[in-house]
């Protein structure tokens, strides 16, 4: 390029202009070329068909033979007096002779010692000589309608080749957080390709940001719980008058807390990596159930006793710990902050059914983000979660697949 064009528009405007032009100059040329040619052929092919006609008559009435006369076409012996100077010593053959603009055609004739020559004067002959610069000028004249014309035809290429890609630049600008579907994916060019890929990437980037807003609200959400405890906890340690009882107390509920942060934290950035499913394992849901259980009835004292279990023997599903762990126990957490006290689990094979009691003023964001890490949860291991609220109970059903 010689010049610096940012715009895609205008690089190839810049690149099709130049090209019509180099186009229509050739063609002109060509032309020109094709009829100065042409008219050379004709007046060859003519000076060769009256000398054949002359020495036919030749062969029939010898000397006595007409030659050509005519207002552009003059017939001489080469001993002729009046044969003009400038064609006097030319050999056999075509020739042409441009300063006087005259052809002329030297042949042998049979039983004659003599040339034939024939003098054609051309500019008597073609119409054309005397509109020589008036041909020129209309052949300049359409090969300027040629420019113009390649001009607005290179414009028009240009945009319709632009366009597309203007229409996905601001596509891709505007494009909301989701799916994206861009213009020209159905296409089977350069521009579907590029579309279907712009397509891909930008939801690769939507779902990683959907990714990152959700492991922030929900592990700030998580994290909330364990923090208060654990300032509760050094609160209480803190205190003139705490027994034996109470820093015991104090310290297994840090622990119980600091393990609960360690897990969400690994739950998290699990749920965080793009498609990749977290590791799979082999855990005892039942275990991780009764487990929950009593750190929900240490945590939640309310709801001590309040808890019934009616599972079978140890289950083991190939999931990981960490995803157990914080279905049960944000379901559990649900039941106890926001629900009525009376909380029932059920395990079987095939389901885990929780069921508390509603009240009618329990209702609160961190609710709902219980449920929406439950619902990822679910959607990675592949099991299918049922929520039933009715207006005195609320019921979670997981379905293990």
């Amino acid at each position: 390029m010689l010049l610096p064009i940012d715009s895609f528009f205008a690089r190839m405007l810049y690149a099709l202009l130049p090209f019509t032009v180099l186009i229509t100059l050739f063609y002109s040329l060509l032309i020109w070329a094709a009829v100065i040619l042409t008219e050379d052929y004709i007046v060859t092919s003519y000076l060769s068909l009256e000398s054949q006609a002359f020495q036919e008559k030749y062969a029939q009435s010898g000397r006595a033979a007409v030659m050509p006369n005519a207002i552009y076409l003059k017939g001489y012996w080469s001993t002729d007096a009046n044969l003009p100077v400038a064609v006097r010593h030319l050999p056999i053959g075509h020739h042409e002779i441009e300063k006087d603009d005259i052809h002329v055609l030297v042949s042998a004739v049979a039983g004659e010692a003599a040339l034939l020559v024939l003098v054609m004067d051309e500019s008597s002959l073609s119409q054309t000589e005397g509109y020589r610069a008036q041909v020129f000028g209309l052949l300049c004249a359409v090969a300027g309608l040629i420019l113009i014309l390649g001009a607005i035809l290179a414009i028009a290429i240009a945009r319709t080749i632009a366009r597309p890609l203007s229409q996905l630049a601001a596509e891709v600008a505007r494009s909301p957080l989701g799916q994206p579907c861009f213009s020209g994916v159905e296409r089977r060019d350069e521009i579907g390709a590029l579309s279907r890929t712009l397509s891909l990437l930008v939801a690769q980037q939507n779902a990683a940001l959907l990714r990152e807003q959700a492991f922030t609200r929900h592990v700030s959400h998580e994290l909330r719980t364990p923090l208060s405890i654990l300032n509760n906890s050094l609160a209480i340690l803190r205190l003139p008058g705490c027994g034996a009882d109470k820093a015991a107390r104090s310290l297994l509920r840090m622990e119980g807390a600091l393990a609960a942060m360690k897990m969400t934290i690994e739950l998290f950035l699990s749920l965080a990596r793009e498609s990749s499913p977290p590791r799979q394992e082999s855990t005892d849901l039942a275990a991780v159930i009764v487990e929950q259980i009593e750190k929900s009835e240490l945590l939640y004292p309310l709801i001590a006793s309040a808890s019934v279990f009616i599972g079978t023997e140890p289950l083991t599903l190939p999931t990981s710990e960490a995803i157990a762990r914080s279905v049960v126990q944000n379901l559990l957490g649900n039941a106890a902050q926001h629900g009525a006290g009376k909380v029932r689990v059920i395990l079987t094979r095939q389901h885990l059914v929780i069921i508390n009691n509603r009240v009618e003023q329990a209702s609160s964001q961190g609710y709902g983000f219980g449920l929406e890490i439950v619902s990822r949860a679910c959607a990675i291991t592949g099991w299918q979660l049922d929520i039933r609220r009715t207006r005195h109970t609320f019921r979670v059903c997981i379905t293990f697949i």
